[in-house]
């Protein structure tokens, strides 16, 4: 077993980037490998205790997680440069989002020399249009990619080379610049049933930015910090969350779904 002790940071929605995550994990067996999801309170002394940083996380109209780059802004400069790789899960495209996050991660003296994007199940498209069988799975040939992937990472691990590398500037986002704007400002307005809650508390617990709290009889949603994950939505054991009683019944992208999911990998 090689020496090198990695970490895989990973901040996950509804959970496909929390699968993917667990993948590499599993693929990695000949290092010495950790697995965390990031939390808001984390202990950033941990991270000097590893060699190699391996980044997860989801995209967000065409940027990274707003927990993920809180994350990484409100960690300390490393004094010397740490090296990394990073990858991306999106719905559509990714657009800038691995360059946004690469750039950022500079400014801590992390050097992300490999990166990489999944297409993967659209945790909102799933919620919000019509159901098409791309936004439930993962891009064809991902096996085949995350293999590669993982030998780029042995490379990468393996040479004397720290070099940032990164994507170039995707020129079609400028299109898209006015979508994301609108759609960063839209306010999804997530409704408790009450009539099917049963008071697990499991939104209350599992939401990273503490926008359900238990006050009273039911949890209540504060939108003000929400990155509409929708991971509540998704997760509730009995549907009680839903954007609007249409979406009730839509198929859900939870525990039993990406295990399912899982094994097709």
């Amino acid at each position: 077993m090689d020496n090198n002790k990695l970490l895989i940071l990973y901040h996950s929605g509804a959970g496909s980037t929390k699968t993917l995550s667990e993948i590499y994990f599993e693929k990695l067996n000949s290092y010495f490998v950790d697995i965390n999801s990031i939390d808001l309170e984390y202990d950033y002394t941990k991270l000097e205790n590893y060699d190699f940083l391996i980044f997860a996380f989801p995209t967000y109209h065409c940027s990274p997680s707003p927990s993920m780059m809180e994350f990484i802004n409100n960690m300390p400069v490393f004094n010397e440069p740490k090296k990394a790789f990073a990858f991306t899960t999106y719905g559509l495209y990714s657009g800038n989002t691995l360059r946004e996050f690469i750039n950022t991660c500079s400014s801590k003296n992390i050097n992300i020399n490999g990166y990489s994007g999944y297409r993967a199940p659209a945790t909102d498209g799933a919620l919000l249009l019509p159901p098409v069988s791309f936004m439930f799975s993962y891009e064809k040939n991902i096996t085949t990619k995350i293999m590669a992937d993982i030998k780029k990472i042995d490379a990468i691990i393996k040479s004397d080379a720290n070099t940032v590398k990164c994507p170039s500037f995707k020129l079609y986002t400028i299109l898209n610049y006015p979508n994301k704007i609108l759609g960063k400002a839209h306010k999804h307005k997530l409704k408790l049933l009450k009539e099917n809650c049963v008071n697990c508390n499991k939104c209350v617990n599992d939401c990273i930015r503490k926008c359900w709290t238990k006050i009273g009889v039911y949890p209540q949603f504060k939108v003000d910090n929400c990155e509409f994950c929708f991971k509540c939505i998704h997760h509730c054991p009995n549907g009680a969350i839903v954007l609007s009683e249409k979406t009730q019944k839509k198929i859900k992208l939870n525990e039993k779904f990406y295990s399912k999911l899982k094994e097709k990998i």
